[in-house]
């Protein structure tokens, strides 16, 4: 899947921007400047569908250049507060998405600083979330996007998070 044949100029109409994204699975965005992944989660915020989105930008942030609500947006930061989660908390952000998911139909969870979290885990821990994170995503039949930067990653690390992924870019 080329991100080109997934996402239409910001101006273009589009019935579904997820059009080609199958439920019920994980799809890592390998971009080095995140412009596709901006561009797609601008789209679903405009779209009607349920959005969650943990990022290492602020709620505020996200709130003023997205227009979602505040409520959808968790900061992944040290700092402590009512819509942060700490980096090494996988647990708490892996409960999170759960209570976002449960009950509804076509959710959408962004996670957008992979990175981050890989600086506060070790792998063997970051690789058992995922392990998780697949399974709630299963049960659940939503779609879980995951921007990565392919650089920070060594080889053998990127292999196995596309263990439980499809990888677009």
């Amino acid at each position: 899947m080329s991100l080109s044949s997934q996402v239409q100029p910001l101006g273009a109409v589009s019935v579904d921007p997820l059009e080609g994204f199958d439920p019920g699975r994980i799809y890592l965005i390998t971009e080095e400047r995140m412009r596709f992944s901006q561009a797609l989660f601008q789209r679903l915020a405009s779209s009607g569908r349920e959005v969650l989105c943990l990022s290492r930008m602020h709620p505020e942030m996200m709130q003023e250049k997205y227009q979602i609500d505040k409520d959808c947006a968790f900061w992944l930061s040290e700092r402590h507060g009512p819509r942060s989660i700490a980096p090494g908390k996988l647990s708490l952000l892996r409960d999170r998405m759960g209570e976002f998911l449960e009950g509804k139909e076509n959710a959408v969870v962004i996670l957008d600083g992979i990175e981050y979290l890989s600086i506060h885990n070790d792998f063997r821990k970051l690789n058992i979330f995922f392990e998780e994170l697949n399974d709630l995503v299963m049960g659940s039949q939503a779609i879980l996007l995951i921007p990565v930067d392919p650089r920070v990653f060594d080889r053998c690390s990127l292999a196995r998070l596309r263990r439980f992924a499809e990888v677009v870019g």
